[in-house]
């Protein structure tokens, strides 16, 4: 899913990844009716081939696979790949899952897409342009004529940059267990910074470390990436006649 350095974070967090939705199923099911509608609701969805190169522990491909594509998901993380082929299993559902890094994924699989996707801001773990434009040419060739990449980013000309903040998810409740989720930034630069993942369990009234992990992101506006993809190859364009809790930006191939 990103570069090696990355991995860590989200093996550590594969197993509390669905606590930062209030409700992950609920979540699953909005996000796949969206990026279908995206896709333009294709009638014969067991035909239509999606790669989902940063599926993290499945909530875009679960989703889609539960509406009848035919998924492939891959990830850089080993553990959030565990748990998507664990949840695919657990709804009897068939998705081709592995464990590839992003910028090279097209050495994972040996066949053309309908649609490539990469949601929940994966692209800004890639830390510079030239990463990312890579990244966004091997994707095009993944792809068949016409085929369209999505992809879903944080909005970072409207991020508030103070040097440090907490960014809290909320409590979550699991099997009578209860789960408070929350990230911590810090900017390294004016377009870099690291966030701290802290998932903690209330135990004997207390509130106790489950898992702390970093990762980092690379703050690209959405005009420099909408410029990326023309670069790379892609006609270009942001999505706005489907709702989605993040800006989606669509490459289509020609």
């Amino acid at each position: 899913m990103f570069p090696m350095d990355q991995a860590p974070f989200y093996d550590d967090i594969a197993e509390y990844y669905d606590l930062i939705y209030a409700d992950w199923e609920d979540s699953m099911d909005r996000h796949g009716a969206a990026i279908s509608a995206m896709l333009g609701n294709p009638q014969s969805r067991s035909d239509f081939r999606i790669l989902d190169a940063a599926a993290g522990i499945g909530t875009q491909a679960l989703a889609l696979a539960a509406l009848g594509y035919d998924v492939v998901a891959r990830d850089l993380s080993s553990g959030a790949i565990a748990r998507l082929s664990r949840e695919s299993e657990i709804r009897g559902l068939t998705i081709d899952a592995e464990s590839a890094d992003m910028r090279v994924v097209g050495d994972s699989v040996d066949v053309l897409f309908d649609a490539v996707i990469a949601f929940d801001n994966s692209i800004p773990h890639l830390l510079s342009d030239d990463e990312i434009a890579a990244t966004f040419r091997g994707f095009l060739q993944l792809l068949k004529p016409g085929g369209s990449l999505l992809i879903s980013v944080r909005d970072y000309d409207r991020i508030d940059r103070t040097p440090i903040s907490v960014h809290p998810y909320g409590e979550r409740l699991r099997a009578e267990r209860a789960f408070r989720i929350s990230q911590e930034w810090e900017w390294l630069d004016t377009s870099h910074y690291q966030t701290t993942m802290v998932v903690e369990e209330q135990v004997e009234g207390r509130w106790i470390d489950v898992v702390r992990t970093n990762a980092e992101y690379y703050a690209i506006s959405i005009p420099r990436l909408l410029e990326l993809l023309e670069e790379a190859g892609f006609v270009s364009n942001r999505v706005d006649e489907v709702p989605f809790f993040q800006p989606v930006l669509r490459g289509r191939a020609v």
